[in-house]
């Protein structure tokens, strides 16, 4: 379904600012996608050009949280970074920026914008990946897996929560008084009432799952990929090649659209988006057909495009809507 005009209702977006493989071309940016929740964003990989594609978008995020997951350390998924965070710091950005990855991340970062003299007016808070981690960060629980490629990559799981239903028999019964803490209880926070702290677990149910995206960086097929991925709301999995160049895709170990397609159906997510196509392929309708061999709701990145995970079902605009 297609949205023009008015935002839907929705808490969650994922809008790609690059989905090319290895190099850009035929109009694709070198990787990296977008995840807006309520207050954060999410950065999938973040490759050169990155900050000029949210620039074009109009996305404002100077001082939004925001978290930068990297899959891999390859250059069409990293190089991005220091020039996006030197235009942060240039905007006056004074909110930390949290970024999760590969342990080379960190030396590669501290690195280069030593040599640069690059003086950030924000601190770097970094997160070394590894296999299995969990890990609560800017409002949702990330999770992450090892894939198999040429080198270590990780796919990430992003699971969105909510408080539990609010129960307002409990709160009189502890006497809440009806208002402000009301609200702040429902929003996950203690509160105080006459020398008392009263908890959101003593009025709210347990936290729900809302809202869940994965994201496969750059590998090939693997079990432990299926079992991260498995219920997902939204899955961004690279298809760099067709099924006819199955070869190449072995030999650099990335993946098939075919076989995304595959992964998907195993896993039971609900809708899968495919991204990170070679320059050989100007025609995308080819992997999207390949893909659907094995899974229906399979869509194309294109680079401004915004899925929308809204309440009924998965929308699609061509421009994102900024928050």
């Amino acid at each position: 379904m297609r949205v023009q005009g008015d935002r839907a209702l929705s808490l969650y977006e994922i809008t790609f600012l690059g989905t090319a493989s290895a190099s850009p071309g035929y109009g694709r940016r070198l990787p990296a996608a977008l995840v807006r929740s309520e207050d954060a964003y999410f950065m999938l990989d973040c490759g050169e050009g990155t900050q000029y594609a949210m620039q074009e978008l109009g996305l404002r995020y100077v001082n939004r949280k925001l978290c930068i997951l990297i899959s891999h350390m390859h250059g069409d998924h990293v190089l991005g970074i220091p020039g996006l965070l030197l235009s942060l710091s240039l905007s006056g950005r004074t909110r930390e920026v949290h970024l999760m990855g590969p342990r080379g991340l960190r030396g590669f970062l501290v690195t280069a914008l030593d040599r640069m003299r690059a003086g950030l007016t924000f601190e770097l808070d970094f997160h070394d990946v590894r296999d299995g981690l969990e890990l609560e960060i800017c409002g949702a629980t990330v999770r992450t897996a090892l894939g198999r490629h040429t080198a270590p990559n990780y796919a990430y799981r992003l699971d969105f929560r909510r408080p539990g239903k609010f129960h307002p028999e409990r709160a009189r019964a502890l006497k809440v008084p009806v208002g402000p803490l009301w609200k702040t209880l429902q929003a996950g926070a203690s509160v105080n009432v006459d020398g008392r702290t009263v908890r959101p677990e003593d009025v709210l149910d347990p936290l729900e799952v809302r809202t869940s995206i994965a994201y496969s960086g750059d590998t090939r097929p693997t079990r432990k990929l299926v079992e991260l991925f498995r219920g997902a709301d939204l899955l961004v999995h690279e298809a760099t090649f067709s099924t006819r160049d199955r070869g190449r895709a072995l030999e650099n170990m990335h993946s098939t659209a075919k076989e995304a397609g595959r992964v998907a159906a195993r896993a039971g997510v609900k809708h899968l988006v495919l991204t990170h196509f070679s320059n050989r392929y100007r025609d995308l309708d080819l992997l999207l057909r390949e893909a659907r061999k094995e899974f229906q709701n399979v869509h194309l990145a294109k680079e401004g495009r915004t899925f929308v995970l809204a309440p009924e079902g998965l929308l699609l605009r061509d421009q994102p809507i900024d928050q």
